[in-house]
């Protein structure tokens, strides 16, 4: 299994901020929010780093969740590129379980050549690989929701890969 490991790029939460809503600003540091797909209520606690700047876009309306916008809690990370999650430990069950992607794929030569997103997306340059995916892999069934973890999938792609030299490795 190979171990994720987050480059604070923020694309997997650039897209939630019409999912995950804030309805009402506790203190300086707690938000009360909703998952709007499950309607789940949540409390969120700010990391102290991140506090201003989540109740600015609070106060701006950011908050307020329509197409396309990021989190509310996505913040640049301050001493550094990238961005962090500034409610990371008390994050809701959908961000618990959101895996930005599902396996790496290696070349016969033992180059990373291919990234598996959710279940029927990859992101590669290899050619061929990418005909291999559309032709064999992209239609086969997985579990619900997409990305969740499927033995049977990673069995049935590994096996295909494998048969043409290309190596799948699950991430953790």
């Amino acid at each position: 299994m190979a171990a994720f490991e987050c480059d604070h790029c923020g694309r997997c939460c650039r897209s939630f901020g019409s999912f995950i809503t804030i309805e009402r600003q506790l203190n300086d540091r707690d938000y009360y929010c909703r998952y709007g797909i499950t309607a789940d209520l949540f409390l969120a606690h700010v990391d102290a780093d991140f506090a201003e700047e989540v109740s600015e876009k609070f106060s701006e309306g950011s908050g307020l969740g329509s197409v396309k916008k990021p989190c509310p809690f996505l913040c640049r990370v301050k001493d550094g590129e990238g961005f962090s999650c500034a409610v990371y430990p008390t994050r809701p069950r959908v961000c618990r379980e959101f895996r930005c992607y599902r396996m790496l794929i290696f070349n016969p030569a033992g180059r990373r050549c291919g990234t598996v997103i959710g279940a029927q997306e990859i992101s590669t340059s290899d050619e061929v690989l990418a005909q291999l995916w559309k032709e064999e892999i992209a239609s086969l069934p997985h579990a619900h929701p997409p990305g969740a973890n499927d033995p049977e999938w990673v069995k049935k792609v590994t096996g295909i890969l494998s048969i043409h030299w290309y190596l799948g490795e699950p991430a953790e």
